[in-house]
This record gives structure tokens, C-alpha cells and sequence, in this order.
């Protein structure tokens, strides 16, 4: 327990910071934009993996998750241009933050290079764990952000209310599927591996803005309605 307090204080830490700071808003706004077009990829690619084992009402949740997943990309796309900038999705930056969540995340923890081979369930928990982190980071950078910004506030409501929903359906699927339990075993075993690279995330979320890598660049692209 109080390794998930001092995970759960530093990851607050990190976005309440980021999100407040006019500097880093961009780079973190572009970099929820990545995660969650990613996170929509990896969905599809696990129903296509797992076809023959997703009965059809969950399937049918599935499909509206990959959907929010796709606009809430759009969302944090439109609050990357409101700081005039937007994400050069070609850089470096921008390839290795992807590769960081959603498939590559997945296959690295379950040691596994074909999705197929990892059992449904155990797809599904780290799904759940990853929308568990989300709806802590949104809260938080909610609670951060300037009330004048108020389109991109209801953006992020608008996200919030749709990970608090994804949390509620993946939890149900695994107490449906007989595996109630997964979730807590997978957290745990994250917070193993993150605390053995204690020291290089710390690091990480301590250092000099200048230091981080830069996912955004300047644009004359208007912020309109997507």
C-alpha cells in the first residue's frame, strides 16, 4: 500500500506540475493525444486477436471504447493546437512515446510478441490498470487547470466521464470471466518494476524542463472543432 500512495503521489505530482506550467502543457496534452490514439489501435488489434474468445456484449463495449479512445485523441490534438502547437508525429519524441503504452506495453510485460498468445483476461486487466491511471491523471489535471481554459477543461471532463465508464465495464468483465482478482495482481506486479527503476523515474519526473523530450512544435493551425 505505500508503494501505490508514493507511485500515485509521484504520478500527481507530474501532471498536477505539467499540467499547470503554460511550458509543458503543450508536450503533456500532445503526449495524452499519442496514448490515446494508441490506446484505440491496441483495442482493435486484441479484438482481432481474440475474436473467437470476446462474446458479443462485450465485444459491442469494446467497439464504443475504441471509438472514445479515437476522439479523446482528437480532444487533447485540439488542446495541443489552443497553446499554438501542435505534435510532430514523426520525431523521435513522438514514435518512442507510443511505443511506451497500448501494444509495446502489453507485449514487453507479458513477454509475448504475438497478442494471441496472452489469455483474454490478463489483456483486459491491463487495459483496466492503464484506464485506472487515466482517470487519476485527468483528475488531477483538471484540478490544475486555469478556469479560463474552459474549452479544453470540458474536453477533459468529457474524457474523465469516459474512463471512469471504461474502469466500470473492464472491471465488471473480469468478475464476468471468473477473474476478479487479476487486476490487483497485475498492479502489484507494476509497482515491482517501477520501483526497480525508482531511481531513472525520479529522475525523470524531477529534471529540467529542457531536458524532456519535446513531442510539439509551433503551428499556425487554427484550433477548431473536430
Amino acid at each position: 500500500m505505500l508503494k501505490r500512495l508514493l507511485l500515485a503521489g509521484l504520478s500527481g505530482y507530474f501532471y498536477g506540475k505539467s499540467a499547470s506550467d503554460p511550458r509543458q502543457r503543450p508536450n503533456l496534452f500532445a503526449s495524452l493525444a499519442l496514448q490515446e490514439a494508441e490506446g484505440s489501435r491496441t483495442l482493435e488489434k486484441i479484438r482481432t486477436a481474440k475474436a473467437d474468445e470476446i462474446p458479443a456484449w462485450l465485444d459491442e463495449l469494446m467497439q464504443r471504447h475504441i471509438q472514445d479512445e479515437s476522439r479523446h485523441a482528437r480532444i487533447f490534438d485540439r488542446a495541443v493546437a489552443y497553446e499554438g502547437c501542435e505534435i510532430d508525429q514523426e520525431s523521435q519524441a513522438a514514435i518512442s512515446a507510443m511505443d511506451s503504452v497500448g501494444e509495446g506495453s502489453l507485449k514487453r510485460f507479458h513477454q509475448r510478441e504475438d497478442l494471441a498468445e496472452v489469455p483474454l483476461a490478463n489483456l483486459l486487466a491491463g487495459i483496466l490498470v492503464a484506464e485506472e491511471a487515466g482517470v487519476r491523471a485527468f483528475r488531477t489535471i483538471l484540478h490544475v487547470l486555469p478556469e479560463s481554459m474552459q474549452q479544453t477543461r470540458t474536453g477533459v471532463e468529457s474524457v474523465l466521464r469516459d474512463e471512469e465508464r471504461h474502469v466500470r465495464y473492464l472491471s465488471d468483465a473480469l468478475n464476468t470471466l471468473g477473474e476478479p482478482r487479476l487486476a490487483e495482481k497485475l498492479r502489484r506486479g507494476i509497482e515491482e518494476r517501477v520501483f526497480n527503476d525508482f531511481e531513472k523515474i525520479l529522475k525523470h519526473l524531477v529534471e529540467r524542463n529542457q531536458k524532456r523530450p519535446v513531442l510539439t512544435r509551433a503551428s499556425s493551425r487554427p484550433a477548431t472543432l473536430v
